[in-house]
């Protein structure tokens, strides 16, 4: 019983430390990995929230207690630190997203393939990156009437994936990292002159400038450890 205890009370002083991070979509599955090696390392907790770079920014605004924000589009992360939300010297671009074509059995090797799709799934533009880049590429390539009534819109990218995998959508314009995450179906990466840069900014909130593992984190985050796992999913790392 003694060794229990003993072992239970261990166990929550290792886990007394916690940092709590919001994490645009695109990013989830690099930022899994890379937490639980932070985790590791310094014995303590991560917990991770996803969604919507816009709806995460808003969250913030509103008063989330998150510590950290790695953000698809470093203009929420400017914003924040114009309302003075968060800290403007840790803002840091730390990797370039791509957009990819995705299907999981139709072909997928030109803008063009989505012309074959009833259903094209795309990140909602107002709040996401990609799905702003999704919008910009159809329209630079001379798509975008044909294609507007067959775009169904996710709340993120990661909802935008998922229409495609469970069927919801037979085509999808969305961020390389899931695709390579996921492992399986036919895509084609977007060239990158047709769509701004979606470039992924890091910043420590407010609220976080007041916990030493904000700092330690995003130190960590520009580690080559960190970077060869941001690569490994498509990411271009600084």
């Amino acid at each position: 019983m003694r060794l229990i205890l003993a072992f239970l009370i261990l166990l929550s002083v290792s886990f007394a430390e916690s940092i709590t991070v919001a994490v645009a979509s695109s990013l989830r599955p690099p930022v899994e990995e890379i937490a639980r090696i932070f985790e590791k390392k310094k014995g303590v907790r991560v917990r991770l929230s996803f969604g919507s770079s816009g709806t995460l920014y808003r969250q913030i605004l509103g008063g989330a207690p998150y510590d950290l924000f790695l953000s698809a589009s470093k203009v929420y992360a400017e914003e924040l630190v114009k309302r003075g939300s968060a800290i403007k010297g840790s803002l840091r671009i730390f990797a370039r997203g791509k957009l990819a074509v995705f299907s999981l059995s139709g072909e997928a090797d030109s803008l063009e393939s989505l012309l074959k799709a009833n259903r094209i799934a795309v990140a909602n533009p107002r709040f996401a990156p990609y799905g702003k880049a999704a919008v910009e590429t159809l329209k630079k390539a001379g798509l975008y009437q044909k294609l507007k009534g067959r775009l169904v819109y996710g709340s993120n990218v990661g909802q935008a994936f998922q229409f495609v995998v469970s069927g919801g959508a037979d085509y999808g314009l969305v961020s390389l990292s899931l695709i390579k995450a996921f492992g399986k179906g036919n895509y084609w990466i977007v060239p990158q002159d047709l769509y701004s840069p979606i470039d992924h900014a890091v910043i420590i909130t407010d609220k976080g400038s007041r916990n030493k593992l904000s700092y330690e984190f995003l130190d960590f985050l520009k580690s080559t450890e960190a970077k060869e796992i941001l690569s490994r999913f498509g990411f271009e790392v600084p």
